[in-house]
């Protein structure tokens, strides 16, 4: 039985979970690098965590701390809350303190569980952990003030896999009552079906110019979702499919569908607070960098692993790229990046995971 959770993660998302699992009565302790020390003490000084818009609490969390040792002993689940170019720094603070029987949380997964394997094995790390990953993110939310976090849509079941997926049962059983969670195959299931990618990559690379412009004012829930864009991200989610059902996997959701909902204001009040959601303020924001470098750049590798084309999905990829000043196609969560060579069909792949 879980009573005692550590949220490393700084920003909105860490915030949100830290306060939603003490609200549900775990003791929480939120965890995060020097810079996020005022944040932290705001927090103290608040006396907890506001949840506001769709989510209505105040998480009174244990404590809000830098100190990633203290952070880490004791904690029987570990939330990691961060941006995925930050999973192998997080994999490097925790693994001198983790403990027999830990169950480690990556959210969203993004094949970051292959990251802390590499990391914890680079590392000598020999404790049993669990390593599980959450298909996509706790939910859409924002910082509105100190200690202030917005939650833009109800809370729903999130699925999960482990690495390795023979662990993803006893993950399930043993997070009972954390949150409603809900098994798949393994984690490469739960990574392509990463529905950002659709929803981002191709209506922000289209925003470009406005982002640039409108900076903190831009919301793309309101000026990115246009007709054009939204066709664009329709191919995306063809390919996409053409790609999960070769790989054995029935797509989960149509991610088409939540446009649809978006776009028609009157009919769906329910966006309400959603569609205020601000960003991106820049080029070189999440909804560019962690889409195309994970879920895009994986899917268009398992494309060309199984001889598919994804040409729209190759092509905003590479203006992606170029905005952020990357390659995602070179350097992105690949399958060869995750150790699986062009040699491996993903028979033998699925096999090892």
């Amino acid at each position: 039985m879980i009573e005692k959770i550590t949220v490393i993660g700084g920003g909105a998302t860490g915030h949100a979970a830290a306060a939603i699992y003490a609200d549900k009565g775990f003791r929480v302790t939120l965890c995060d690098g020097e810079r996020f020390a005022g944040r932290f003490k705001q927090i103290e000084a608040n006396g907890g965590i506001l949840l506001r818009g769709k989510v209505h609490a105040i998480g009174r969390i244990e404590t809000a701390t830098t100190d990633i040792e203290k952070a880490v002993a004791g904690a029987q689940l570990i939330a990691v809350h961060v941006m995925s170019p930050r999973h192998e720094e997080i994999a490097r603070k925790i693994a001198p303190y983790l403990q027999d029987g830990q169950h480690i949380l990556i959210v969203p997964g993004n094949l970051g569980a292959f990251i802390f394997r590499r990391v914890f094995d680079e590392l000598h790390m020999t404790k049993k952990v669990t390593l599980t990953e959450q298909e996509g993110n706790l939910c859409p939310c924002r910082l509105t003030q100190d200690a202030e976090v917005t939650v833009g849509l109800p809370l729903r079941p999130k699925k999960i896999a482990s690495l390795p997926a023979c662990d993803t049962p006893r993950v399930i059983e043993a997070l009972k009552g954390v949150w409603d969670f809900v098994p798949v195959k393994n984690v490469f299931e739960a990574a392509i079906h990463a529905d950002n990618v659709v929803m981002h990559l191709a209506t922000t690379v289209l925003s470009a110019t406005r982002i640039e412009a409108m900076r903190d004012n831009f919301i793309l829930f309101q000026e990115g979702f246009t007709p054009a864009s939204i066709r664009c991200a329709g191919k995306i989610r063809e390919e996409r499919l053409a790609i999960i059902e070769a790989m054995g996997f029935a797509e989960h959701s149509n991610p088409m569908d939540m446009f649809e909902t978006i776009v028609n204001v009157k009919e769906n009040p329910q966006l309400d607070v959603f569609r205020t959601l601000s960003g991106p303020d820049s080029v070189t924001h999440r909804y560019l960098r962690e889409d195309a470098s994970c879920g895009g750049a994986f899917a268009l590798s398992v494309a060309r692993r199984l001889g598919l084309e994804a040409p729209v999905l190759e092509a905003f990829l590479k203006i992606a790229g170029v905005l952020c000043g990357e390659d995602y196609i070179k350097d992105g969560r690949t399958l060869e990046n995750l150790g699986f060579p062009p040699e491996m069909t993903l028979a033998e792949i699925y096999k090892r995971i």
